[in-house]
Order: structure tokens, then C-alpha cells, then sequence
């Protein structure tokens, strides 16, 4: 796959062959998250951060509304380091390129199913036994989520008025269950029901798809959904592009300074192209990744 780059003072564009990636920097204020920010994340990630001095990889943002798709907490950690502005990868979310998929919550227990029924009753929410789930259904009133054990199909039901509320009923769930020292983690939809089918799991609780208008809104009201809502499939991002704190935070320097100054940088790294399915640090990518060396 062959790729191109250019820049201006302001920009380092890359073109893949489905999207432009622009980096650049831009205002921290003037940027708009979409998910709830989980302060113990959030404290790991400024302790890492202040020890290498720099921000490893920009976050990713729709360049009409400037809605953050990916990199919550990297906004949150630079705002609470006192940085004025932040790198970003630019990208038009109006793209059919980019997908908006769900990350659905598994648990490994034994009695992994019973444990979230007990949860779903101590809420007072209901369940219905169903003989298998559309997920098409999922968060349209009553219906927030889904639960599929091994041979078990559950329709989750509560009263919401939108998908925020109804992810806040999912939040309550997991909640409950950690509470009860009960491990929840997150899977993409297909790896949740590939790990229930080898046995590796044996519950899969099914959250509802947002689309991009019912994220773009959100965040521009100044409201957020719960942790996990959504995961961006983009076709290509940019990592390791390592912007030094002292830049983030130069009050000398315009943000066109700055800019020009990244874009330099930037100029002068070797550009390697890691295709989909790269494990890069631990983990997987599902899209082509960028590496700047």
C-alpha cells in the first residue's frame, strides 16, 4: 500500500488511501469529549506522561466539530498538566470509512449469568428470556442491552428517554458487579462472541450502537457517555509523533508558532506504515497504523 505525505506551517497531512490524516495542534479548549473520564485512568496516564515529558500519540478528532473520537483521557491528563494546547489527528467523521462499533462487556465466571441477572433485579430493572437477541433492538425503548450466555439470551429492560441514559443503566450493571468483586472487561463485538463460542468467557453482556450524530451532539451539549460508549474503527492513524510537554505549555510560542515548529519535527522522522492487524505495545490495531522513527 503506498502512502503520501505533505505539510504546510500548520498541518502534517498523511494520505491514505481512504482519509487524510492532519496532524496539528489545537487549542485544549476547543475540543469536545464524548466519554465520561475514569480518574484512576486518568492519574496512571499524567504519572506516565510527566515521566516522559512528552505526549506519545495525538488524539483523534472529527475536524468539523472537534469531537474527540479517541483520546478522552489524553485531553483530561494535559488539562490537569497545564498544557494550552494538544496534538491531534485530524479526520472527516462524515467518512462511510469510519465506523462506529461497540465495545460489549464479558465476564468469565462460572455463574457468570446468573451474577448479571442478580444485578439487573437488584436495580429493579427487568429481563426477558428470548430465544435469540437482535441487536438492532438494543436501545430503543425499553430495550438498553442484551445478555448471551452459552445457551441463554436475555432482553435488558428499563425505562431511558436517550442512549445516554441508557448507557448510565449499563454503567449501574457493571458497577454492581464489580462491586461484588466480579471482573468485567471489553470486547469488540466479534472477539465477545468469539471467546463465549471457544468457552473462554461465558457471558457477554450486549450494549447499544450509538451513531455519529448521537455522539457529535452529545459532546458539543457538554455532556458524556459512560466509559466504553463507542470504539472508532478509522481506517489509519499516526503514533509515536512524542510532542514534548515544554511545547504544549510554551506561552511564548502562538499556536501558529507551535504548529510550525511540530510540523518541523515531524519533517524530519521516517514515516513506517504497519498494516491492519499490527501489535504494537501490547496491542492489537484493527486499522493501518502510522509509525513515526
Amino acid at each position: 500500500m503506498k502512502h503520501l505525505s505533505s505539510s504546510s506551517s500548520s498541518t502534517y497531512v498523511i494520505h491514505h488511501e481512504k482519509l487524510d490524516l492532519k496532524i496539528g495542534l489545537f487549542d485544549i479548549r476547543d475540543v469536545f469529549i464524548h466519554e465520561e473520564i475514569i480518574p484512576e485512568l486518568l492519574e496512571k496516564l499524567i504519572r506516565n506522561i510527566e515521566s516522559v515529558g512528552y505526549l506519545k500519540h495525538p488524539i483523534i478528532l472529527d475536524e468539523k466539530s472537534h469531537v474527540v473520537l479517541d483520546g478522552m483521557h489524553r485531553v483530561a491528563a494535559l488539562k490537569k498538566l497545564g498544557c494550552l494546547r494538544i496534538p491531534a489527528c485530524m479526520v472527516n467523521y462524515e467518512s462511510p470509512f469510519i465506523i462506529v462499533g461497540c465495545w460489549y462487556r464479558v465476564l468469565k465466571e462460572a455463574n457468570a449469568t446468573s451474577l448479571v441477572l442478580q444485578a439487573i433485579d437488584k436495580l429493579g430493572f427487568s429481563s426477558e428470556n428470548v430465544h435469540s437477541i437482535d441487536v438492532d433492538t438494543l436501545g430503543v425503548p425499553p430495550v438498553f442491552a442484551a445478555l448471551q450466555g452459552l445457551n441463554v439470551s436475555f432482553l435488558i429492560r428499563s425505562n431511558f428517554r436517550n442512549l445516554r441514559e441508557a448507557y448510565n443503566h449499563v454503567k449501574l450493571i457493571e458497577e454492581t458487579l464489580k462491586s461484588n468483586s466480579v471482573k468485567v472487561e471489553h470486547e469488540t463485538e466479534n472477539d465477545a462472541f468469539l471467546k463465549l463460542k471457544e468457552g473462554i468467557v461465558e457471558a457477554v453482556l450486549l450494549t447499544p450502537k450509538l451513531s455519529k450524530k448521537d455522539i457529535v451532539e452529545t459532546a458539543l451539549s457538554g455532556q458524556v457517555f459512560a466509559y466504553k460508549a463507542t470504539r472508532h474503527v478509522i481506517p489509519a492513524r499516526p503514533l509515536r509523533i512524542n510532542v514534548p510537554l515544554t511545547l504544549l505549555k510554551d506561552e511564548k510560542k502562538t499556536l501558529e508558532q507551535a504548529n510550525e515548529e511540530l510540523v518541523q519535527n515531524l519533517k524530519k522522522k521516517r514515516l513506517k506504515l504497519m498494516p491492519a492487524g499490527s501489535i504494537i505495545e501490547g496491542r492489537r490495531y484493527e486499522e493501518d497504523v502510522y509509525i513515526f522513527e
